[in-house]
C-alpha cells in the first residue's frame, strides 16, 4: 500500500481531526497521555505560547487512514527547527516519509538542524522515552517502545540524555546522615524551608518562575517566556498538588529554592475529565500510592541547599511509606544522585538531533 504525506493547514478540519485522533488508535486507554485541547490550540495558533513560533503539521496517510504524524516548529532567529507531537504506527516506510517531509519543511525554513521530540515548546513537552514501558507516571513524556528505532532509522542521533529515578518506599532505617545534617545545617544557617498553601499558590508560582527562568536557561530547546505566561501554563498544578510535598526555601525572606512534587495520578489528569476520572483523581489525592517529584531548583548562590530540600521531601515520604519518582533529570546534573540509596531502577529518555547541512 502506498503512503501519502500531507502538509496541511489547521483550517482543514478533516486533517486536523485525523491528526488529533491518531494517538487513540496507537495507545491503550492505560497508556494514553494526550491532552487533545492543548494539541488543538498549538495547531490552531491559539495556545498561550503560540506567538513565539510557527507550526507546520504533517500527516502520513495509508489510503484514507492516518498512520503517522508530527509538527515542525520554527522559531524566528533560531537556526534549529523542532519536531514534535510525533505519533506513528510501527511502520518504517510511513515513518520515513514523515521524517523526509519534516526535513524538507525544515530546510525550506533555512534550518541547519532538526531537534526532537519537542512538542512546539520546551514548556509543553519534550524528550523520548527509551525503557520501562507501561503504566506511565504523571508528567512523563510517554511513547511506544518502537519509537526510538523509527527516529534512529531516519538519521536522528542522541543529543541529550535524561533519567528519572524510581525510589522505593522510605523506611525509618534508610536515611542518609549527610542529607540529614545538610537540612539541619541549613536551618541553623538561617534558611526557612516550608510548604506553601492553596492560598499562597499564586505567589509561590511567581517565586518559582523567578528562579526557574534563569536556572533552566541552559537547557536544550529552552525559550524564555513571561511570568504571566508561565503562571497560566502551570496554573493547573494548584488543583492537583499535595502541598505538604512542595517545599520552598527562603533566605532573608527571599525564595532561593523549590522542590515540587505531585501525587502520581498516572494518566487520569489527561484528556476529558469524565466523572469516573474525577473520582479517581480525588481518591488518589487523598491517599496517594506514589509521588512524582517534577521540578527542583536552587539559586546558584546557595550551593548545597538542594540536599537540604531533598531531605525535607524524604522526611515527608517517610511518613507516607510509598514509592516515588524523581522525574526527568538531565545527565550530569547532581540531582541525579540525591537519595541514591533509595533508587531501585532508572527510566531513561533522550532528545535527538539530525544535522541538515
Amino acid at each position: 500500500m502506498n503512503f501519502e504525506a500531507v502538509v496541511f493547514n489547521p483550517d482543514d478540519k478533516k486533517c486536523l481531526n485525523d491528526f488529533l485522533r491518531l494517538p487513540k488508535c496507537i495507545y491503550s486507554s492505560e497508556e494514553l497521555m494526550q491532552n487533545k485541547s492543548d494539541e488543538r490550540s498549538l495547531l490552531c495558533g491559539t495556545h498561550i505560547l503560540s506567538k513565539y513560533f510557527k507550526v507546520i503539521p504533517i500527516l502520513v496517510y495509508r489510503g484514507k487512514t492516518s498512520v503517522s504524524r508530527a509538527v515542525v516548529t520554527i522559531y524566528p532567529d533560531d537556526a534549529d527547527a523542532y519536531i514534535g507531537l510525533f505519533e506513528s504506527e510501527e511502520d518504517s516506510a510511513a515513518a520515513k516519509l514523515l521524517f523526509d517531509t519534516a526535513v524538507h519543511v525544515a530546510k525550506e525554513n533555512s534550518a541547519s538542524e532538526i531537534i526532537g521530540p519537542v512538542d512546539c515548546s520546551f514548556w509543553v513537552k519534550y524528550r523520548l522515552k527509551t525503557n520501562y514501558f507501561g503504566a506511565p507516571y504523571t508528567g512523563e513524556p510517554y511513547n511506544k517502545n518502537y519509537y526510538l528505532k523509527l527516529w534512529e532509522e531516519n538519521g536522528f542521533k542522541e543529543y541529550q540524555k535524561y533519567f528519572s529515578n524510581h525510589y522505593i518506599a522510605v523506611e525509618n532505617d534508610n536515611g542518609c546522615e549527610k542529607y540529614e545534617e545538610r537540612l539541619a545545617g541549613a536551618i541553623r544557617a538561617g534558611y526557612e524551608i516550608k510548604s506553601p498553601s492553596p492560598e499562597s499558590f499564586d505567589k509561590t508560582l511567581s517565586e518559582v518562575y523567578s528562579l526557574l527562568i534563569d536556572l533552566y536557561s541552559s537547557f536544550p530547546a529552552y525559550k524564555k517566556i513571561t511570568e504571566s505566561e508561565f503562571c497560566e501554563t502551570f496554573g493547573y498544578l494548584k488543583s492537583i498538588l499535595d502541598y505538604s510535598m512542595v517545599k520552598m526555601a527562603y533566605y532573608n525572606k527571599k525564595a532561593v529554592g523549590f522542590f515540587i512534587s505531585v501525587p502520581n495520578f498516572g494518566n487520569s489528569v489527561y484528556g476529558k475529565l469524565y466523572p469516573w476520572k474525577i473520582f479517581k483523581i480525588i481518591s488518589e489525592k487523598k491517599k496517594p500510592r506514589s509521588y512524582v517529584m517534577l521540578y527542583m531548583g536552587v539559586d546558584r548562590e546557595h550551593c548545597g541547599l538542594g540536599k537540604a530540600l531533598a531531605e525535607s521531601v524524604r522526611t515527608e515520604l517517610k511518613k507516607r511509606r510509598v514509592p516515588s519518582v524523581g522525574a526527568l533529570i538531565r545527565s550530569g546534573n547532581i540531582n541525579k544522585d540525591y537519595m541514591a540509596q533509595l533508587i531501585d531502577f532508572e527510566y531513561e529518555y533522550v532528545l535527538l538531533k539530525k544535522t541538515l547541512i
